[in-house]
């Protein structure tokens, strides 16, 4: 059967018209202040296809909300936490989940982060960026502007090889480098070696160990947190990761939250538990000399982050409004 040949000029043509429409129709309604009947008036649409439009700008990455303010409540909480914990900066947003939604204050945080990131490289106070892994950072690295910051070094704090390179949580950097158009800079070796002996082994090898060096001398950390629970990508068995096995030994050591890849307990301290004397990468000791930005969302995170919190590692917290509250909650519980 003939199939006549697609016309792809003409489809590139189409799209590269929708998206211009798309980032006008996102202009005129979020910077310009128009409604959208007052859009479909000035551009001769229809509602719904102005609606549409500001969807597709959403969805292309077009449109990214940054919001310059805190609610009086959320800046007590701030303070609350930067004073126990001896934090130089804490950022809490506003509850925006819905009922049940266990990652809704991702995206709220995730804004946050991307907003305090752009500042700072913009700035040129940050001309390289040590990052980890997790959902939280992979949001942020989506919700950046696109910028052209060609001398900024992204750079892993952790092993970066897994077995499903498709399921790898280290396309961060990636995200990072394509929005900022910095370079990627990844340790060569794998997250977690079969052995402490490995470890050593590949430790010892000067591309690792300037990887390493590279890690310990940036000028930012920007970490995600880790809950130790079965639906966390590190726990995920087609990663190449942990597994669940791994997951009950962490849990019988004591093991509350995860930061850069070290396991630490519920005050804060590096579990007693051979899967931590496996992990490449930069310590938490190392990471004590660093600037460090920890970042997390939810009610399910909150035994990690004051784990983490308690371990004296992170000088920079973003953290939402629920979270936060249950651990303020705590510190004021009585003992």
């Amino acid at each position: 059967m003939f199939m006549p040949r697609k016309n792809v000029r003409n489809d590139l043509l189409v799209s590269d018209q929708t998206d211009d429409l798309a980032v006008q129709v996102a202009w005129l309604s979020y910077i310009g202040g128009l409604t959208q009947a007052e859009i479909a008036a000035r551009l001769s649409l229809s509602r719904a296809k102005v609606h549409r439009l500001i969807n597709e700008a959403h969805r292309a990455g077009f449109v990214h909300v940054f919001i310059d303010r805190s609610p009086e409540r959320l800046i007590r909480l701030e303070d609350q936490l930067s004073e126990c914990f001896d934090l130089v900066q804490c950022i809490v947003v506003p509850d925006v989940a819905r009922p049940g939604e266990l990652s809704g204050n991702v995206k709220a945080v995730a804004s946050a982060g991307a907003r305090y990131l752009q500042g700072r490289i913009a700035s040129g106070e940050v001309r390289s960026l040590g990052v980890s892994w997790g959902r939280t950072l992979a949001q942020v690295a989506r919700m950046l502007p696109r910028s052209d910051y060609v001398d900024l070094a992204l750079v892993s704090l952790m092993g970066s090889l897994t077995l499903q390179a498709a399921m790898n949580p280290f396309d961060v950097i990636y995200r990072l480098a394509e929005m900022t158009g910095g370079q990627g800079f990844f340790l060569p070796a794998p997250f977690i070696a079969n052995s402490v002996g490995d470890k050593q082994v590949l430790v010892g090898q000067r591309s690792v160990q300037e990887a390493l060096e590279r890690a310990r001398s940036v000028d930012l950390c920007c970490l995600g947190i880790g809950a130790l629970a079965s639906e966390q990508p590190m726990f995920a068995q087609a990663m190449g990761l942990l597994g669940a096995a791994d997951l009950d030994v962490l849990i019988a050591a004591g093991a509350q939250g995860e930061l850069a890849g070290q396991f630490v307990d519920a005050r804060g301290r590096p579990v007693d538990n051979p899967l931590n004397d496996r992990i490449i990468g930069v310590s938490l000791e190392e990471l004590r000399s660093l600037d460090v930005l920890g970042m997390a969302a939810g009610e399910h995170k909150v035994p990690a982050i004051s784990a983490v919190l308690h371990s004296g590692v992170l000088n920079r917290l973003i953290i939402d409004e629920t979270a936060a509250r249950m651990i303020c909650g705590q510190l004021l519980a009585p003992a």
